[in-house]
């Protein structure tokens, strides 16, 4: 969960969070809007945006790994990392426990920090393994791994739902809701 404080100022219009909240016409939204223009420097606690993109992560996954299953074959996976010292991703465990298949050298790691995912040069090799058909999906720690920001998480979610692919995170409910 995120939570914003904002500062009572005079005069000032309140904007009450960054997040869209659909249309405002239930009831919650407009008592949310009622409560926020009573006490504009009340704490408000706001819902995860990550929550929606992770049921839509895990529906993805199964929706893939059980098609490739039905073809009978193991899903293929790389393992990708945001690494220190070059490290190479050790978080098979999840691959194994899935009867997923890890690939020799199916292994990539980005030392890049946290900047836009398409620029970073495993993760674009992950990408191609997918694009080619040689990996069904990509198994990563954490959705940051991927990006701190839900927009491109967003992304690279839809991506590879359109090139039948998934993603898989070792530890998606430890870490959604942290930043």
């Amino acid at each position: 969960m995120t939570v914003t404080h904002t500062p009572a100022k005079p005069g000032a219009m309140m904007r009450q969070s960054a997040v869209v909240r659909g249309t405002g016409h239930g009831w919650m939204d407009r008592e949310r809007a009622f409560v926020a223009e009573v006490h504009p420097g009340k704490i408000r606690v706001e819902t995860d945006p990550y929550a929606p993109l992770e049921a839509a992560r895990r529906d993805n996954l199964e929706r893939i790994a059980g098609r490739v299953r039905a073809s009978s074959r193991m899903p293929r996976v790389c393992l990708y990392a945001l690494s220190v010292g070059g490290q190479e991703p050790r978080h098979s465990l999840v691959a194994v426990r899935q009867s997923w298949q890890v690939g020799v050298g199916q292994s990539y790691s980005d030392h890049h920090g946290t900047t836009d995912p398409l620029v970073r040069p495993g993760w674009c090799t992950v990408r191609q393994q997918i694009r080619a058909g040689y990996a069904d999906g990509v198994v990563v720690i954490t959705p940051f791994v991927i990006s701190p920001h839900a927009s491109e998480y967003k992304q690279q979610l839809e991506w590879f739902a359109e090139h039948f692919g998934f993603i898989a995170v070792v530890a998606p409910d430890a870490e959604v809701g942290r930043r």
